[in-house]
């Protein structure tokens, strides 16, 4: 069954291209902008701000445009775009990605900085698959394994010292634990809860309440999606196609592995 794909890219518009003038300085009105240019592209989007819109959340067939308070930028601008799902069956998500870049970059002049962040979600299918108990513990296993490898692709400031993209590893239940307990304790969860407690816990705060660590567990709770969130912000699409291909290959790759009962196959890792 092919995984299903997700993509949150942050960014900040600077102004208008055709013809240059400023933005609104209205938030919404900026917003607007956005959701006009992916129109026109034949890129069914609308703004949705969660204070405002009415309605359980963003509608996952089309693409959102909304506010984001996590980007820090000198002037007005920041805004978050909310994919639709992707079928990753097909490669059309690719095309329509980079549809979406081009969109925007032919209408609105846009960055990325030290402050914005591409976020990769990844669910079991389309239909409302959902990943499996032994699905989960084999991908929560992988990333332990393979975190410190997977770093070296970001650069330091996606890695080190950064609150928003923590290491798996630094959490309370197992920063003084070795590869091999870590295995141990989470092939010994009986319960997708447990796995989330494992490898998203922190200090002072219930795990539904953390979600800012590199890969984000406890989204599997709302959304059934595993949240791959230490790629830095950036504006071109190849880019996103890259690590988005990189994320499906490493899920696809920690789902197929077999996990043996007496935890052998991870220890040897």
């Amino acid at each position: 069954m092919a995984l299903s794909l997700g993509i949150e890219i942050e960014a900040v518009a600077l102004r208008m291209l055709s013809p240059p003038t400023s933005l609104p300085s209205a938030p919404n009105g900026q917003l607007s902008l956005i959701a006009i240019a992916l129109e026109r592209a034949d890129l069914p989007a609308r703004v949705y701000r969660p204070s405002t819109t009415r309605g359980s959340g963003p509608k996952y067939n089309i693409w959102n445009v909304t506010t984001d308070v996590t980007v820090m930028e000198a002037t007005s601008g920041a805004f978050e775009l909310i994919s639709p799902i992707f079928d990753t069956a097909s490669s059309d998500w690719r095309s329509h990605l980079r549809r979406c870049v081009n969109a925007i970059g032919t209408e609105i002049l846009w960055k990325s900085n030290r402050s914005t962040d591409l976020h990769v979600h990844i669910g079991r299918g389309m239909d409302d698959a959902k990943f499996t108990l032994e699905e989960v513990k084999k991908l929560a296993i992988s990333y332990c394994r393979f975190e410190s490898a997977i770093d070296q692709f970001h650069p330091a400031h996606r890695r080190m010292d950064n609150d928003y993209v923590e290491s798996v590893r630094n959490n309370n239940l197992i920063r003084n634990s070795s590869l091999a307990q870590v295995y141990a304790m989470i092939q010994d969860a009986d319960t997708i809860e447990e796995i989330c407690e494992i490898v998203n816990l922190k200090e002072g705060r219930h795990f539904h309440e953390f979600k800012d660590d590199q890969v984000n567990f406890t989204s599997l709770k709302k959304h059934g999606t595993i949240g791959f969130r230490q790629h830095e912000g950036t504006i071109d699409a190849e880019k996103m196609i890259k690590w988005a291909r990189f994320v499906l290959k490493f899920v696809n790759a920690a789902i197929n592995n077999p996990l043996r009962d007496d935890h052998g196959t991870w220890w040897r890792l």
